[in-house]
């Protein structure tokens, strides 16, 4: 039998007194409603941590994480910027970055050799370098960097 969300959230009293407190109710750790829920009102909305520093120290150092269902890659520009962007080519939804981490100027579409800087802007692909049908100052995503 499957329950609407507003019922599985029912289930938890956060009222209740310390010594009759139990642990979310089961449904909650599986339940794709509670999930989905999870990800928009607390994941979506939130800074999340992905990574150290120490990963990305150098110009050009990357890596790659899932966050909230998303493939994103984290990347110091040649500026020396941090900056994170959505894993996915905007031509054929590729992932661009298919290494877990290293150093690169530019990442490069798999299928079709679209590429990007490493401060996230669209740099062309081939012969059309520059001629992008889509606003190439548009970054893939946000990052920030937590005080030492």
């Amino acid at each position: 039998m499957e329950r609407n969300v507003r019922d599985l959230l029912n289930l938890y009293n956060p009222n209740d007194p310390l010594d009759h407190a139990w642990t979310i109710p089961s449904p909650w750790y599986f339940d794709p409603g509670i999930h989905e829920l999870e990800q928009q009102s607390v994941f979506a909305k939130t800074w999340q941590v992905v990574g150290r520093a120490h990963q990305t120290l150098d110009k050009g150092s990357f890596f790659t994480a899932d966050l909230a269902d998303e493939p994103i890659v984290v990347a110091r520009g040649d500026d020396g910027q941090l900056r994170a962007f959505y894993n996915v080519c905007r031509h054929h939804a590729a992932a661009v970055v298919t290494e877990s981490q290293g150093c690169a100027k530019q990442f490069r579409c798999p299928y079709h050799g679209w590429t990007y800087g490493n401060d996230g802007r669209a740099e062309g692909h081939g012969g059309v370098r520059g001629r992008l049908q889509f606003r190439s100052h548009e970054k893939w995503a946000r990052a920030g960097e937590g005080g030492h």
